[in-house]
């Protein structure tokens, strides 16, 4: 369902971008519209998935890194390529990326994936010149390659993580 989501917000701005007429205008503004409430949402709900956190100390099983303090340089020094995930607990649109970057990690075998929150790394941010949320940067013997700001789904993942060897 998210994917689905995410897939119309990306192919309402691409189409939008193209050509401008009134059906493209109001799937644009469909999309809009899904952004801001799921950041809404994402917004009013913290305090609830912050407290479910810490009561069930519940750790999941996954691929992803989280980054959760400045080891970053030893990550990227590794051969394998690296795709860093900046996200933020009031961003809709990253929380909904969450379960997407689990299964494209889980099928991702040759590249890392590090989630770092932007809220909490602000020093990263500014390495990496983060200016939209979800951003995501390929980066190869620690020099990027590619990055993307919006939400993507998998298949998109793939594709921006396509060619890299």
């Amino acid at each position: 369902m998210l994917e689905k989501l995410i897939e119309h917000q990306n192919r309402s701005e691409e189409k939008f971008a193209k050509k401008k007429t009134l059906i493209t205008s109001l799937n644009y503004v469909l999309a809009l519209i899904i952004f801001f409430s799921s950041t809404m949402v994402s917004a009013f709900t913290f305090p609830f998935r912050y407290a479910y956190r810490k009561i069930m100390h519940k750790k999941s099983v996954s691929k992803v890194i989280s980054l959760e303090n400045n080891d970053l340089d030893s990550i990227l020094k590794a051969k394998e390529p690296v795709l860093l995930d900046f996200w933020a607990e009031w961003c809709g649109p990253c929380l909904m990326m969450n379960k997407t970057i689990d299964r494209f990690a889980d099928q991702a075998n040759n590249i890392r994936v590090v989630k770092i929150n932007a809220d909490l790394n602000r020093k990263l941010n500014n390495r990496f010149k983060v200016r939209g949320l979800p951003q995501f940067i390929l980066l190869k013997n620690g020099k990027e390659l590619r990055r993307h700001a919006g939400p993507m789904t998998v298949q998109g993942l793939n594709e921006f993580c396509d060619d890299i060897n």
